[in-house]
Order: structure tokens, then C-alpha cells, then sequence
């Protein structure tokens, strides 16, 4: 009996040796994937950084190639799909542009930027109102952004609100004073708008400029 009682002893200390063991091994496991998680997560936001200054000059192709390398690393990041969605607008895939734009939206839908630019793809589908909408929740999220104070000159102006138009402008010059060149618009080095859009934001900007002394 009592060495059918060491070995009961001798086999439950081997059993919480184990137990103990594996659990050490579980925490190390656990540990080395967050350290690993953590640096995806941080080399991300790094190439996120990247495309937000690429798109700042309106160079949005390559800041749609950093986005999706973003993305492959943390695909939690609301911003990199902003970009994807100004790639597809410049080159006129509405539909893609709208559902990147929304994409960021169920991600964040804080996120300013997401607003601002579905907006422009509401304005190309004629949803002038959508449009309106969007452009408001931007600037409340957003009240310096170029773009989306230029969405609202844009809105004020097509509701015939021409002197609220021509203070709005004043404030996207403030900004950004390469708005008041109409081939800005148009350009490589623009936000490269077609269509309606286009036609509408340079007569806006031909009307509005010139009572805004600008």
C-alpha cells in the first residue's frame, strides 16, 4: 500500500510538473504572438503615414499601393480604404470608390475623410442631397479640410446660396490655395475631377471667385 501511495504521489507531482510546463510554454506562445501582432500592427501604421502624405499631394496611386500593404498587415485601418476608394474614383469606378468609402465608414464611421470623399461620389451620381449630407458630417468631424469645405462652397452654390458659396471658398483658400487655379482640378496633381463635377465646381469657382475678389 505504501508504495502503491508514492507512486500516486510521484505520478501527481509528474502530472503538475506537466500541467505547470504547459502553461509556461501557453503564456511564452502567447506572448511571442502579441510582440509579433504588435510590430505588423506598428509597420502598418508606418506605411499608413506614408499614404497619408502621399495623398496630400494628391499622388494617389502610390498612396493606394501603400494602403494595401497597410491593410495586408492590419486590416482594421479605416484610412487605408479611403485611399483605395480615391484610386477608384479618379479612375471613374464609382461603384468601387463608394464601397471602399463605405468600407471605412463601418470601420470608423468617424472618420472624416471617408465622409468627405463619398460625398464626391454621391455629387457624380447626382444625389446632390446625400451629397450635402456627407460633406456636413465631414466638416463636423473635420472643419480645415480643403476638400470638404470645397464640397460645401460647391452644395451652397448649386442651392443658389451664392454669398455663403463665396465665404465658404474664402476658407478652402485659406487652406489650400491651389483650389483657386481651375486646372488644379482636372490635373495629375489635382484631384483630378471629371464630368459634372468638374463643369460644376469651375463655374462655381469662376462665380464665387471673382465676388470673393479672389
Amino acid at each position: 500500500m505504501m508504495t502503491s501511495l508514492i507512486r500516486r504521489v510521484r505520478c501527481n507531482g509528474w502530472i503538475r510538473h506537466a500541467v505547470y510546463s504547459g502553461f509556461v510554454l501557453f503564456l511564452l506562445v502567447v506572448s511571442a504572438l502579441g510582440e509579433d501582432a504588435a510590430k505588423l500592427r506598428e509597420k502598418a501604421q508606418g506605411r499608413l503615414i506614408e499614404a497619408r502624405r502621399l495623398a496630400a499631394s494628391y499622388k494617389i496611386d502610390k498612396a493606394a499601393e501603400k494602403a494595401r500593404d497597410a491593410l495586408k498587415d492590419d486590416p482594421s485601418l479605416a484610412e487605408a480604404h479611403v485611399y483605395l476608394g480615391m484610386e477608384r474614383f479618379r479612375a471613374g469606378a464609382l461603384d468601387a470608390a463608394q464601397s471602399e468609402f463605405e468600407r471605412a465608414l463601418e470601420l470608423d464611421r468617424y472618420q472624416a475623410a471617408a465622409h468627405c470623399q463619398l460625398a464626391y461620389v454621391f455629387y457624380q451620381q447626382g444625389k446632390l442631397e446625400d451629397a450635402t449630407d456627407h460633406w456636413n458630417l465631414s466638416a463636423r468631424l473635420d472643419s480645415t479640410s480643403p476638400q470638404t469645405l470645397a464640397g460645401i462652397a460647391l452644395a451652397q452654390f448649386k442651392h443658389g446660396q451664392e454669398e455663403e458659396a463665396s465665404r465658404t471658398f474664402q476658407k478652402v483658400l485659406m487652406y489650400d490655395r491651389r483650389f483657386a487655379d481651375a486646372k488644379f482640378f482636372a490635373g495629375e496633381n489635382g484631384p483630378k475631377w471629371t464630368g459634372q463635377l468638374l463643369e460644376d465646381f469651375q463655374a462655381m469657382v469662376g462665380k464665387v471667385g471673382k465676388s470673393g475678389g479672389f
